[in-house]
């Protein structure tokens, strides 16, 4: 009995969760004018009007190289302080690890704020610049993160295998550990991507006139129209979402990257 009941809630749960995703998944096949549900008539007539919206095409050309650019620069960074945190013998690794995983539990808007004062206050003025360093710092910890978890089932007889058969320490690194590590840094990478593209809160403080991201894009948009479309452009990013956390079960495992 106690069985079904967590099961009951669980369904309950998951359906609450997953429900708003349905519903705009089914609101972006409407054919009419209007966002309706259950919608009169199917259609994929506003998918095409938004990939002809030019301000959606700009925002998802920002977003994406603005994503890649993000977990280019935390991927590598993120796995060196993982080893440093996991391997290092040194006074305060604890703090270091706090500092590093710290972008987890600040709020996104805090961050944004701080990274304009900052950059402000250093005279950066391009957009581009400041989105990529902001991005950067808030998707760092996802790498950190795959990265300790894995080291820390990490089994290192391998490694003092290939020493004692005569292979260098950088040898060993290049051929022995990073390549045991490539799902877990692969999988990073690719959250990473999944947490800049769809971010708001610190590109909304970081971005200017002349440059804006798919999300703020598709806010800018519902400010003064009300169509299908906006439920046609968010399908299509629930979708990719959906594909990338997909990638990162088959890589490494959602629950392990979660702390499962």
């Amino acid at each position: 009995m106690t069985r079904l009941i967590d099961r009951t809630i669980a369904a309950l749960l998951y359906a609450f969760l997953l429900a708003p995703l349905v519903f705009v998944l089914i609101v972006s096949v409407n054919g009419g004018s209007v966002p309706s549900f259950p919608p009169r008539d199917l259609s994929l007539r506003w998918y095409g009007e938004a990939l002809h919206s030019r301000a959606f095409m700009d925002g998802l050309v920002t977003s994406l190289w603005l994503a890649l650019a993000a977990s280019a620069i935390a991927t590598p960074i993120g796995t060196m302080a993982a080893f440093g945190i996991a391997r290092g013998r040194f006074a305060g690794k604890a703090f270091l690890e706090a500092l590093f995983l710290s972008p987890l539990i600040v709020p996104g808007i805090v961050i944004g704020i701080a990274a304009l004062v900052w950059l402000a206050a250093l005279d950066i003025r391009e957009a581009w610049f400041r989105l990529v360093l902001g991005h950067a710092l808030i998707v760092l910890p996802y790498s950190v993160r795959t990265v300790l978890a894995s080291l820390a089932r990490f089994d290192a007889s391998l490694e003092e295998a290939a020493l004692v058969f005569g292979a260098s320490r950088r040898q060993v690194l290049l051929h022995v550990t990073l390549p045991l590590l490539r799902q877990s840094i692969a999988a990073g990478a690719i959250f990473a991507f999944i947490l800049s593209f769809d971010d708001v809160s610190v590109s909304l403080f970081l971005t200017d006139a002349h440059t804006s991201t798919l999300p703020m894009a598709i806010m800018s948009y519902m400010q003064y129209n009300f169509d299908p479309s906006i439920a046609a452009i968010s399908a299509m990013i629930i979708l990719a979402t959906m594909g990338g956390a997909l990638a990162i079960e088959r890589l490494y495992g959602l629950k392990r990257f979660l702390g499962s």
